[in-house]
């Protein structure tokens, strides 16, 4: 089994190759005031093309681990801090979803404010910690990793994961199939 790292850089390297034989490269939203690392052109209609770079320097959780008092799954943490690059629209199986990512710095801040709320929640409902990592086409239907096994799986926000797509983030990241977003 490949780590993390390497399953999400050979997920961007066929995401890349899709959009590449559509001819177009994948859009995200432009905010003006970052200079992205992963944005390439000129932003049109509010949107950029972006291709996944390698975070310099690295996401750290170190602060986030210790305002909850709590070590966060590693796989997450590779996850959230190996690269710079837009969401990415996918399928796994019939399952349509955008997995997150980090675009810049400012973006990984306000991520681990968001897995602050999430974490928070989920303890005060008494439910297994997950972190979320992606979103469906489905409202208010999650992506997650079950912080203490690393089982990824769907859950509904406020209710436990329902369904496991894969046992670790590796196996899900190497299963999921890039869809092209035209960007007309």
């Amino acid at each position: 089994m490949q780590s993390v790292y390497q399953a999400l850089a050979d997920l961007h390297q066929r995401y890349q190759e899709a959009y590449a034989a559509a001819q177009c490269l994948p859009q995200t939203e432009y905010i003006s005031n970052w200079d992205a690392p992963c944005y390439q052109g000129k932003p049109k209609s509010g949107e950029i093309g972006w291709k996944a770079v390698p975070q310099e320097p690295a996401l750290d959780f170190d602060g986030l681990e210790h305002g909850l008092e709590m070590p966060i799954q590693d796989s997450v943490k590779a996850f959230f801090s190996s690269f710079f690059a837009g969401d990415m629209v996918l399928r796994f199986r019939e399952q349509f979803v955008t997995l997150l990512q980090v675009m810049h710095p400012e973006d990984g801040e306000r991520l681990q404010q968001n897995l602050v709320g999430h974490v928070l929640m989920k303890q005060r409902l008494r439910q297994p910690v997950t972190l979320f990592i992606g979103l469906t086409d489905e409202d208010d239907l999650l992506v997650t990793v079950n912080n203490t096994t690393g089982a990824v799986g769907l859950e509904y926000v406020g209710q436990e994961q329902h369904a496991i797509l894969a046992g670790d983030l590796e196996a899900f990241l190497e299963r999921l199939e890039p869809i092209v977003v035209d960007p007309d």
